[in-house]
Protein backbone atom coordinates (compact mmCIF):
# COMPACT_ATOMS: atom_id res chain seq x y z
CA UNK A 1 0.00 0.00 0.00
CA UNK A 2 1.36 3.42 -0.97
CA UNK A 3 1.50 6.31 1.49
CA UNK A 4 -1.36 7.89 -0.43
CA UNK A 5 -3.39 4.74 0.08
CA UNK A 6 -2.57 4.74 3.78
CA UNK A 7 -3.75 8.35 3.96
CA UNK A 8 -6.94 7.49 2.14
CA UNK A 9 -7.68 4.53 4.41
CA UNK A 10 -7.06 6.57 7.51
CA UNK A 11 -9.19 9.46 6.28
CA UNK A 12 -12.09 7.12 5.61
CA UNK A 13 -11.62 5.41 8.96
CA UNK A 14 -11.64 8.61 10.96
CA UNK A 15 -14.40 10.42 9.05
CA UNK A 16 -17.83 10.66 10.65
CA UNK A 17 -21.08 9.96 8.88
CA UNK A 18 -22.92 13.08 7.74
CA UNK A 19 -25.94 13.65 9.94
CA UNK A 20 -28.94 15.88 9.90
CA UNK A 21 -30.56 15.30 13.30
CA UNK A 22 -33.71 16.91 14.52
CA UNK A 23 -33.25 19.36 17.39
CA UNK A 24 -31.97 17.70 20.54
CA UNK A 25 -34.60 16.90 23.11
CA UNK A 26 -34.36 16.81 26.88
CA UNK A 27 -33.21 13.54 28.37
CA UNK A 28 -36.17 11.76 29.86
CA UNK A 29 -36.77 8.36 31.41
CA UNK A 30 -33.13 8.14 32.43
CA UNK A 31 -31.97 4.64 33.32
CA UNK A 32 -29.93 4.65 36.51
CA UNK A 33 -26.82 2.46 36.85
CA UNK A 34 -27.48 0.65 40.10
CA UNK A 35 -29.87 -2.31 39.93
CA UNK A 36 -31.85 -0.94 36.98
CA UNK A 37 -33.79 -3.31 34.76
CA UNK A 38 -32.92 -3.09 31.09
CA UNK A 39 -35.35 -1.20 28.86
CA UNK A 40 -37.35 -3.64 26.72
CA UNK A 41 -37.14 -2.21 23.20
CA UNK A 42 -38.49 -3.44 19.87
CA UNK A 43 -36.59 -2.76 16.64
CA UNK A 44 -38.75 -3.78 13.66
CA UNK A 45 -37.14 -3.99 10.23
CA UNK A 46 -37.48 -0.49 8.72
CA UNK A 47 -39.91 0.37 5.97
CA UNK A 48 -37.84 0.79 2.82
CA UNK A 49 -38.00 1.47 -0.88
CA UNK A 50 -36.97 -1.44 -3.10
CA UNK A 51 -33.41 -0.21 -3.55
CA UNK A 52 -33.00 0.35 0.21
CA UNK A 53 -34.28 -2.97 1.58
CA UNK A 54 -30.84 -4.47 2.09
CA UNK A 55 -29.69 -1.36 3.94
CA UNK A 56 -32.86 -1.39 6.04
CA UNK A 57 -32.26 -4.97 7.16
CA UNK A 58 -28.65 -4.14 8.06
CA UNK A 59 -29.75 -1.12 10.09
CA UNK A 60 -32.19 -3.25 12.08
CA UNK A 61 -29.58 -5.93 12.76
CA UNK A 62 -26.92 -3.41 13.78
CA UNK A 63 -29.21 -1.40 16.07
CA UNK A 64 -30.46 -4.55 17.80
CA UNK A 65 -26.90 -5.69 18.38
CA UNK A 66 -25.72 -2.25 19.56
CA UNK A 67 -28.52 -1.78 22.05
CA UNK A 68 -28.25 -5.27 23.50
CA UNK A 69 -24.46 -5.03 23.73
CA UNK A 70 -24.74 -1.74 25.62
CA UNK A 71 -26.34 -3.66 28.54
CA UNK A 72 -28.93 -0.90 28.94
CA UNK A 73 -31.55 -2.60 26.74
CA UNK A 74 -33.26 -5.92 26.18
CA UNK A 75 -34.43 -6.58 22.62
CA UNK A 76 -38.02 -7.81 22.36
CA UNK A 77 -38.04 -11.02 20.30
CA UNK A 78 -38.46 -10.02 16.61
CA UNK A 79 -40.51 -13.19 16.06
CA UNK A 80 -43.36 -11.52 17.99
CA UNK A 81 -43.47 -8.29 15.97
CA UNK A 82 -46.07 -9.62 13.55
CA UNK A 83 -48.56 -9.71 16.44
CA UNK A 84 -48.73 -5.90 16.56
CA UNK A 85 -49.53 -3.41 13.78
CA UNK A 86 -46.34 -2.19 12.12
CA UNK A 87 -45.30 1.41 12.84
CA UNK A 88 -46.42 3.73 10.06
CA UNK A 89 -44.71 7.11 9.58
CA UNK A 90 -44.83 8.19 13.18
CA UNK A 91 -48.06 6.42 14.07
CA UNK A 92 -47.91 3.52 16.53
CA UNK A 93 -50.40 1.33 18.33
CA UNK A 94 -48.81 1.83 21.74
CA UNK A 95 -51.12 -0.56 23.53
CA UNK A 96 -50.46 -3.41 21.09
CA UNK A 97 -46.69 -3.03 21.35
CA UNK A 98 -46.89 -2.65 25.09
CA UNK A 99 -48.74 -5.96 25.09
CA UNK A 100 -45.67 -7.55 23.47
CA UNK A 101 -43.58 -6.31 26.38
CA UNK A 102 -42.01 -3.37 24.55
CA UNK A 103 -41.47 -0.24 26.61
CA UNK A 104 -40.04 1.45 23.51
CA UNK A 105 -40.29 0.91 19.75
CA UNK A 106 -37.79 2.09 17.12
CA UNK A 107 -39.60 3.14 13.94
CA UNK A 108 -37.29 3.65 10.94
CA UNK A 109 -37.86 4.55 7.26
CA UNK A 110 -35.09 4.12 4.69
CA UNK A 111 -34.95 5.48 1.14
CA UNK A 112 -32.30 6.27 -1.45
CA UNK A 113 -32.27 9.84 -2.75
CA UNK A 114 -29.69 11.12 -5.22
CA UNK A 115 -27.59 8.05 -4.57
CA UNK A 116 -27.53 8.57 -0.79
CA UNK A 117 -29.37 6.93 2.07
CA UNK A 118 -32.12 8.98 3.67
CA UNK A 119 -33.01 7.56 7.08
CA UNK A 120 -35.79 8.82 9.34
CA UNK A 121 -35.80 7.31 12.82
CA UNK A 122 -38.40 7.73 15.55
CA UNK A 123 -38.49 6.19 19.01
CA UNK A 124 -41.85 5.74 20.75
CA UNK A 125 -42.41 5.41 24.49
CA UNK A 126 -45.27 2.92 24.73
CA UNK A 127 -45.85 3.56 28.43
CA UNK A 128 -46.36 7.28 27.98
CA UNK A 129 -47.79 6.93 24.50
CA UNK A 130 -45.54 9.57 23.04
CA UNK A 131 -42.74 10.11 20.54
CA UNK A 132 -39.45 10.69 22.38
CA UNK A 133 -36.93 10.84 19.50
CA UNK A 134 -37.28 12.01 15.92
CA UNK A 135 -33.99 12.12 13.97
CA UNK A 136 -32.94 12.12 10.32
CA UNK A 137 -29.65 10.71 9.06
CA UNK A 138 -27.99 10.62 5.66
CA UNK A 139 -24.93 9.29 3.93
CA UNK A 140 -23.53 7.11 1.19
CA UNK A 141 -24.85 3.52 1.11
CA UNK A 142 -21.40 2.34 2.19
CA UNK A 143 -21.96 4.23 5.47
CA UNK A 144 -25.04 2.27 6.45
CA UNK A 145 -23.49 0.76 9.58
CA UNK A 146 -22.20 4.15 10.73
CA UNK A 147 -25.74 5.49 10.42
CA UNK A 148 -27.07 2.56 12.43
CA UNK A 149 -24.42 3.08 15.11
CA UNK A 150 -25.26 6.80 15.32
CA UNK A 151 -28.93 5.96 15.83
CA UNK A 152 -28.02 3.46 18.55
CA UNK A 153 -25.86 6.00 20.35
CA UNK A 154 -28.64 8.59 20.19
CA UNK A 155 -31.02 6.09 21.78
CA UNK A 156 -28.51 5.23 24.52
CA UNK A 157 -27.91 8.92 25.22
CA UNK A 158 -31.63 9.63 25.49
CA UNK A 159 -32.34 6.81 27.92
CA UNK A 160 -29.17 6.97 30.03
CA UNK A 161 -27.85 10.51 29.71
CA UNK A 162 -24.49 8.98 28.71
CA UNK A 163 -22.74 8.72 25.34
CA UNK A 164 -23.05 5.36 23.62
CA UNK A 165 -20.09 3.42 22.27
CA UNK A 166 -21.47 2.06 19.00
CA UNK A 167 -19.47 4.57 16.94
CA UNK A 168 -16.17 3.68 18.58
CA UNK A 169 -13.35 1.68 17.00
CA UNK A 170 -10.86 -0.94 18.05
CA UNK A 171 -7.34 -0.68 16.70
CA UNK A 172 -5.12 -3.76 16.81
CA UNK A 173 -2.09 -5.43 15.27
CA UNK A 174 -2.51 -8.45 13.03
CA UNK A 175 -0.19 -10.77 11.17
CA UNK A 176 0.17 -9.94 7.47
CA UNK A 177 2.47 -12.43 5.80
CA UNK A 178 5.70 -12.43 7.81
CA UNK A 179 4.92 -9.00 9.27
CA UNK A 180 2.43 -7.36 11.60
CA UNK A 181 0.37 -4.35 10.51
CA UNK A 182 -2.03 -1.99 12.26
CA UNK A 183 -5.70 -2.58 11.57
CA UNK A 184 -8.95 -0.88 12.49
CA UNK A 185 -12.47 -2.24 12.98
CA UNK A 186 -15.78 -1.10 14.36
CA UNK A 187 -16.30 -1.97 18.01
CA UNK A 188 -18.41 -4.99 16.95
CA UNK A 189 -15.66 -6.46 14.75
CA UNK A 190 -17.18 -5.32 11.45
CA UNK A 191 -15.61 -3.22 8.68
CA UNK A 192 -12.01 -4.35 9.24
CA UNK A 193 -9.47 -2.27 7.31
CA UNK A 194 -5.69 -2.07 7.27
CA UNK A 195 -4.01 1.22 8.16
CA UNK A 196 -0.36 0.34 7.56
CA UNK A 197 1.40 -1.74 4.94
CA UNK A 198 4.98 -1.14 5.90
CA UNK A 199 6.37 -4.65 5.52
CA UNK A 200 7.65 -4.75 9.08
CA UNK A 201 6.44 -5.30 12.66
CA UNK A 202 3.91 -2.78 13.98
CA UNK A 203 2.37 -3.30 17.43
CA UNK A 204 0.55 -1.79 20.40
CA UNK A 205 -1.63 0.94 18.85
CA UNK A 206 -2.81 3.53 21.38
CA UNK A 207 -5.65 5.97 20.72
CA UNK A 208 -5.32 9.67 21.38
CA UNK A 209 -7.98 11.12 23.73
CA UNK A 210 -10.20 12.42 20.92
CA UNK A 211 -9.70 9.33 18.73
CA UNK A 212 -8.11 11.21 15.83
CA UNK A 213 -4.57 9.80 16.12
CA UNK A 214 -2.90 6.48 16.82
CA UNK A 215 0.52 6.05 18.40
CA UNK A 216 2.16 2.65 17.96
CA UNK A 217 5.43 0.77 18.05
CA UNK A 218 7.04 0.15 14.67
CA UNK A 219 10.25 -1.53 13.58
CA UNK A 220 10.24 0.68 10.50
CA UNK A 221 13.57 2.36 9.90
CA UNK A 222 16.86 1.80 11.65
CA UNK A 223 15.45 0.90 15.08
CA UNK A 224 12.12 0.23 16.82
CA UNK A 225 10.39 3.49 17.66
CA UNK A 226 7.10 5.22 18.38
CA UNK A 227 5.17 6.50 15.38
CA UNK A 228 1.93 8.48 15.12
CA UNK A 229 -0.75 8.14 12.44
CA UNK A 230 -3.00 11.20 12.35
CA UNK A 231 -6.61 11.37 11.20
CA UNK A 232 -5.62 13.14 7.99
CA UNK A 233 -3.33 10.25 7.08
CA UNK A 234 0.00 11.83 8.05
CA UNK A 235 2.51 9.47 9.63
CA UNK A 236 5.53 10.61 11.59
CA UNK A 237 8.14 9.24 13.92
CA UNK A 238 8.02 10.92 17.31
CA UNK A 239 11.12 12.72 18.63
CA UNK A 240 11.58 10.20 21.42
CA UNK A 241 15.11 9.86 22.78
CA UNK A 242 17.57 7.89 20.68
CA UNK A 243 18.21 4.38 21.88
CA UNK A 244 18.08 0.80 20.75
CA UNK A 245 14.33 0.66 21.30
CA UNK A 246 11.33 2.82 22.28
CA UNK A 247 8.09 0.94 22.99
CA UNK A 248 4.62 0.90 24.61
CA UNK A 249 3.31 4.44 23.99
CA UNK A 250 0.36 5.90 25.89
CA UNK A 251 -1.27 9.34 25.58
CA UNK A 252 -1.85 11.75 28.41
CA UNK A 253 -5.56 12.60 28.77
CA UNK A 254 -5.03 16.09 27.31
CA UNK A 255 -3.24 14.65 24.26
CA UNK A 256 -0.15 16.80 24.82
CA UNK A 257 2.22 14.07 25.96
CA UNK A 258 3.16 10.50 25.17
CA UNK A 259 4.55 8.25 27.86
CA UNK A 260 6.78 5.48 26.55
CA UNK A 261 9.51 3.07 27.62
CA UNK A 262 12.94 3.47 26.08
CA UNK A 263 16.58 2.40 26.35
CA UNK A 264 18.29 5.75 25.74
CA UNK A 265 19.96 5.54 29.16
CA UNK A 266 20.84 1.85 28.96
CA UNK A 267 17.98 -0.16 30.45
CA UNK A 268 14.26 0.34 29.89
CA UNK A 269 13.01 3.45 31.68
CA UNK A 270 9.72 5.40 31.48
CA UNK A 271 9.84 8.76 29.70
CA UNK A 272 7.29 11.46 28.94
CA UNK A 273 7.45 13.24 25.58
CA UNK A 274 6.01 16.75 25.17
CA UNK A 275 4.67 16.56 21.61
CA UNK A 276 4.71 20.33 21.09
CA UNK A 277 8.25 21.03 22.24
CA UNK A 278 9.85 17.63 21.64
CA UNK A 279 11.19 17.58 25.19
CA UNK A 280 11.66 14.18 26.82
CA UNK A 281 11.49 13.86 30.61
CA UNK A 282 12.79 10.74 32.31
CA UNK A 283 10.33 9.54 34.96
CA UNK A 284 11.91 6.37 36.39
CA UNK A 285 15.46 5.83 37.58
CA UNK A 286 16.07 2.23 38.47
CA UNK A 287 18.32 -0.55 37.11
CA UNK A 288 15.25 -2.76 36.65
CA UNK A 289 13.12 -2.94 33.50
CA UNK A 290 10.30 -0.36 33.59
CA UNK A 291 7.76 -0.65 30.76
CA UNK A 292 4.06 -0.37 29.80
CA UNK A 293 3.20 3.11 31.13
CA UNK A 294 -0.48 4.06 31.32
CA UNK A 295 -1.76 7.54 32.23
CA UNK A 296 -4.66 7.78 34.67
CA UNK A 297 -7.81 9.50 33.31
CA UNK A 298 -7.04 12.66 35.32
CA UNK A 299 -3.41 12.69 34.17
CA UNK A 300 -2.01 12.75 37.70
CA UNK A 301 -0.69 9.20 37.88
CA UNK A 302 0.98 6.61 35.69
CA UNK A 303 0.70 2.86 36.13
CA UNK A 304 3.62 0.83 34.80
CA UNK A 305 5.29 -2.57 34.97
CA UNK A 306 8.63 -3.11 36.71
CA UNK A 307 10.66 -6.11 37.78
CA UNK A 308 12.46 -4.13 40.48
CA UNK A 309 11.05 -6.52 43.11
CA UNK A 310 12.42 -9.54 41.25
CA UNK A 311 9.36 -10.35 39.13
CA UNK A 312 7.25 -8.08 36.90
CA UNK A 313 4.60 -6.30 38.98
CA UNK A 314 2.33 -3.30 38.44
CA UNK A 315 3.41 -0.05 40.11
CA UNK A 316 1.95 3.44 40.38
CA UNK A 317 3.73 6.77 40.39
CA UNK A 318 2.83 10.42 40.10
CA UNK A 319 2.90 11.79 36.56
CA UNK A 320 6.20 13.51 37.35
CA UNK A 321 7.81 10.21 38.39
CA UNK A 322 7.56 10.71 42.16
CA UNK A 323 5.86 8.62 44.87
CA UNK A 324 6.49 5.22 43.30
CA UNK A 325 4.56 2.42 45.03
CA UNK A 326 3.86 -1.21 44.23
CA UNK A 327 0.26 -2.13 43.47
CA UNK A 328 0.19 -5.89 42.76
CA UNK A 329 1.68 -8.57 44.97
CA UNK A 330 0.16 -11.83 43.74
CA UNK A 331 1.12 -13.74 40.62
CA UNK A 332 4.63 -14.19 39.23
CA UNK A 333 4.16 -11.86 36.22
CA UNK A 334 1.76 -8.89 36.18
CA UNK A 335 1.65 -6.47 33.24
CA UNK A 336 -0.42 -4.37 30.79
CA UNK A 337 -2.24 -2.14 33.29
CA UNK A 338 -5.18 -0.15 31.92
CA UNK A 339 -7.24 2.43 33.84
CA UNK A 340 -11.01 2.35 33.76
CA UNK A 341 -12.45 5.59 32.34
CA UNK A 342 -13.54 6.77 35.79
CA UNK A 343 -10.11 6.04 37.28
CA UNK A 344 -11.41 3.72 40.01
CA UNK A 345 -10.18 0.40 38.61
CA UNK A 346 -7.16 -1.09 36.89
CA UNK A 347 -7.34 -4.02 34.51
CA UNK A 348 -4.14 -5.99 34.05
CA UNK A 349 -2.86 -9.48 33.26
CA UNK A 350 -1.35 -11.90 35.73
CA UNK A 351 0.35 -15.21 35.02
CA UNK A 352 -1.25 -17.99 37.03
CA UNK A 353 -0.11 -21.61 36.61
CA UNK A 354 1.79 -20.72 33.46
CA UNK A 355 -1.02 -18.82 31.69
CA UNK A 356 -2.00 -15.17 31.58
CA UNK A 357 -5.46 -14.10 32.73
CA UNK A 358 -7.22 -10.75 33.02
CA UNK A 359 -7.82 -9.26 36.46
CA UNK A 360 -9.50 -6.05 37.64
CA UNK A 361 -8.49 -4.30 40.85
CA UNK A 362 -10.60 -1.77 42.71
CA UNK A 363 -8.11 0.89 43.66
CA UNK A 364 -9.86 2.20 46.76
CA UNK A 365 -10.65 -1.13 48.40
CA UNK A 366 -7.89 -3.23 46.88
CA UNK A 367 -10.42 -5.93 45.95
CA UNK A 368 -9.28 -7.95 42.95
CA UNK A 369 -11.45 -9.97 40.58
CA UNK A 370 -10.31 -12.55 38.03
CA UNK A 371 -12.22 -12.19 34.77
CA UNK A 372 -10.80 -15.04 32.67
CA UNK A 373 -9.87 -18.60 33.63
CA UNK A 374 -9.24 -21.94 31.93
CA UNK A 375 -9.32 -20.31 28.49
CA UNK A 376 -5.77 -20.14 27.16
CA UNK A 377 -3.71 -16.97 27.49
CA UNK A 378 -5.53 -13.65 27.75
CA UNK A 379 -3.56 -10.44 27.33
CA UNK A 380 -3.60 -6.67 26.80
CA UNK A 381 -6.97 -5.70 28.37
CA UNK A 382 -8.30 -2.27 27.47
CA UNK A 383 -11.55 -0.62 28.60
CA UNK A 384 -14.46 0.53 26.49
CA UNK A 385 -15.04 4.27 26.86
CA UNK A 386 -18.14 3.68 28.99
CA UNK A 387 -16.25 1.39 31.39
CA UNK A 388 -18.79 -1.41 30.92
CA UNK A 389 -16.72 -3.67 28.65
CA UNK A 390 -13.13 -4.79 28.08
CA UNK A 391 -11.35 -5.74 24.86
CA UNK A 392 -8.42 -8.17 25.01
CA UNK A 393 -6.39 -10.67 22.98
CA UNK A 394 -6.63 -14.40 23.60
CA UNK A 395 -5.30 -17.63 22.08
CA UNK A 396 -8.18 -19.71 23.51
CA UNK A 397 -9.31 -20.83 20.04
CA UNK A 398 -5.86 -21.89 18.86
CA UNK A 399 -4.93 -18.58 17.23
CA UNK A 400 -4.50 -15.16 18.79
CA UNK A 401 -7.71 -13.20 18.29
CA UNK A 402 -9.43 -10.10 19.63
CA UNK A 403 -12.35 -10.55 22.05
CA UNK A 404 -14.62 -8.35 24.12
CA UNK A 405 -16.34 -9.13 27.41
CA UNK A 406 -18.41 -7.32 29.97
CA UNK A 407 -16.47 -5.68 32.76
CA UNK A 408 -17.48 -8.57 35.04
CA UNK A 409 -15.99 -11.16 32.65
CA UNK A 410 -19.30 -12.38 31.20
CA UNK A 411 -20.51 -12.41 27.60
CA UNK A 412 -17.21 -13.06 25.86
CA UNK A 413 -17.46 -12.25 22.13
CA UNK A 414 -14.86 -13.13 19.49
CA UNK A 415 -14.24 -10.33 16.97
CA UNK A 416 -11.45 -11.57 14.68
CA UNK A 417 -10.77 -14.83 12.88
CA UNK A 418 -8.35 -16.22 10.34
CA UNK A 419 -4.98 -14.80 11.39
CA UNK A 420 -3.16 -13.91 14.58
CA UNK A 421 -4.26 -10.56 16.07
CA UNK A 422 -2.80 -8.78 19.08
CA UNK A 423 -2.63 -5.67 21.30
CA UNK A 424 -6.10 -4.11 20.88
CA UNK A 425 -7.03 -0.62 22.06
CA UNK A 426 -10.55 0.82 22.24
CA UNK A 427 -11.12 4.38 21.04
CA UNK A 428 -12.77 7.04 23.14
CA UNK A 429 -16.31 8.34 22.57
CA UNK A 430 -16.38 10.56 19.50
CA UNK A 431 -19.50 12.64 19.98
CA UNK A 432 -20.96 13.60 23.34
CA UNK A 433 -23.75 15.84 22.14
Amino acid sequence: MSLAAVRSAATIAFALVALAPAPAQEVSGVVEESGAARVAIAVPTPRASAEAREAAAEIADAVRYDLEFSDWFEIVDPATYALAPAPDRGRLDHEAWRGLGAAAVVDVEVAVKDGKLDVIARVHDTEGGKLVLNYRYGGAPSRVRRIAHQLSDDIVLHYTGRPGIAQTWIAFSSRHGENKEIYLMDYDGRRVRRLTDWGTINLAPAWSPVANSLAFLSFRGDRPGVWVLDGDGRVSRTPALSGEMNVSPDWSPDGRRLAYSGTADGDFEIYSLNLASGRNDRLTRHPAIDISPAYSPNGREIAFTSDRSGKPQVYLMDAEGLNVRRLTTEGDYNDSAAWSPDGTRLAYVSRIDGRFDVFVRELESGATRRLTADSGNNENPRWSPDGRHIVFASDRAGTWDIYTMRADGSRVTRLTRGTHSYTPDWSRVLDER
